[in-house]
């Protein structure tokens, strides 16, 4: 017997090898119990994965997580496997001491495409979902006697008795898939091991004989065989990934760190901490006596909020895939942009500085650019307002 496997599994192998026998077993697993960062300092990063298993022989992916919580994976997985010279048995098909040759291959690989949501206090736990996509998708098996086949008087040579071929796949092209993760995907450190176990549904069977010599009558038992089977469809898969993890710049996206929208929530900024630190600082350093008792600042501090939506002007429907750009406009006229980024669902939170000008573009894909000045009221308390601005589409 002959068995291809692809190279690449027993590299695999070997990679796991060193990574266990070089790393302590407390740092291979100790990822698992490391404290979540906090949420403000939420890092973007992404992870290059090699894994093995009952889905892939071998299989490559990268993992990418710029929005909290939901980390996003796509894989190749490839399983190809090729077996030549496989003796069996035909007892048990009424040929007593009669063997068969039969060689077969195989090749489901598949394309991934993953969502992974960490869940427990130590998230080193993850509920996985997504599709995969069939790149190739089929299991061929051909058989023939070794040896002749005596019938009374007369023996029935291998070529005579003819050949049977067997071919397996399906009708659909995306399967659906769900799993369990033990491990992260990035791991706290650079290198990180899991186990992750679920399964593909795959489409329906279809099954199809194609015989040559005295078996060529076995057509039709393929329809026979493929409503037998209608309903196995589950492929488990479990399986081992290694990876190696690299932050990403903040800003890789366009889209600042702290905006709502990006990878990070956080309140909006008070206005003028940083002016009034400066302005207590040059005191310090200018002016010799003591500095005379300051009021304390009030809790509410004298800003807009703006919680806005992009809407259609016609329908006054909700649009998504807005973008925007919130420029600050200065005495002299010229413009600083204060905020930018993309809001998937349209809308987003501005914070306005009292008594300041400001102007607002909002892009959304088939809808003319729109664009309006924003002005905050120069006295009062702080209060949060909500405002529609109403897109007009392109002709």
């Amino acid at each position: 017997m002959r068995i291809k496997l692809h190279a690449a599994s027993g590299i695999l192998t070997f990679v796991f090898a060193i990574y266990f026998s070089s790393v302590p077993i407390d740092a291979a697993y100790g990822q698992a119990e490391a404290a979540e960062p906090p949420a403000s300092t939420f890092q973007p990063a992404m992870s290059i994965g090699l894994s093995s298993g009952t889905h892939a022989f071998f299989g490559v992916d990268a993992t990418l997580r710029v929005i909290k919580p939901v980390n996003f994976r796509i894989s190749y997985n490839r399983m190809r496997m090729n077996v030549e010279g496989l003796s069996f048995n035909a007892s048990s098909l009424g040929f007593s001491g009669q063997s068969l040759i039969l060689s077969s291959d195989l090749d489901l690989s598949t394309l991934g495409l993953i969502a992974e949501l960490p869940i427990g206090e130590k998230r080193s736990f993850r509920l996985m979902g997504g599709v995969m996509v069939n790149l190739n998708n089929y299991i061929n098996v051909n058989g023939e006697f070794a040896e002749g086949v005596a019938v009374n008087d007369y023996e029935l040579t291998p070529d005579r008795i003819g050949t049977i071929n067997v071919n397996y796949t399906t009708g659909s092209a995306v399967y659906p898939y769900f799993g369990l993760g033990f491990g992260r995907s990035l791991g706290v450190r650079h290198l990180s091991f899991a186990l992750e176990a679920g399964a593909m549904v795959r489409g329906r069977p279809d099954i199809r004989f194609n015989s040559t010599g005295l078996l060529s009558d076995n057509a039709q038992n393929g329809p026979v065989l493929s409503e037998n089977f209608k309903n196995v469809r589950v492929h488990p898969s479990v399986g081992f990934r290694l990876a190696y993890k690299f932050n990403l710049p903040k800003d890789l996206f366009g889209l600042r760190p702290g905006a709502e929208g990006t990878s990070e929530m956080v309140d909006a900024p008070k206005p003028f901490a940083k002016e009034r630190l400066q302005n207590e600082t040059k005191e310090q350093l200018t002016d010799a006596n003591p500095a005379p008792p300051k009021q304390a600042i009030p809790t509410a501090s004298p800003y807009l909020i703006v919680k806005g939506a992009a809407v259609d002007a016609v329908t006054n429907a909700e649009l998504r895939q807005a973008y925007i750009d919130l420029y600050k406009v200065l005495p002299n006229g010229d413009k600083t942009l204060e905020r930018t980024g993309p809001y998937p669902t349209g809308q987003f939170t501005l914070g306005l500085d009292p008594g300041d000008t400001y102007e607002l573009n909002i892009t959304v894909p088939g809808y003319k650019p729109f664009k309006k000045v924003l002005k905050a009221d120069p006295g009062g308390a702080s209060k949060t307002i909500t405002q529609h601005f109403a897109l007009e589409a392109e002709q």
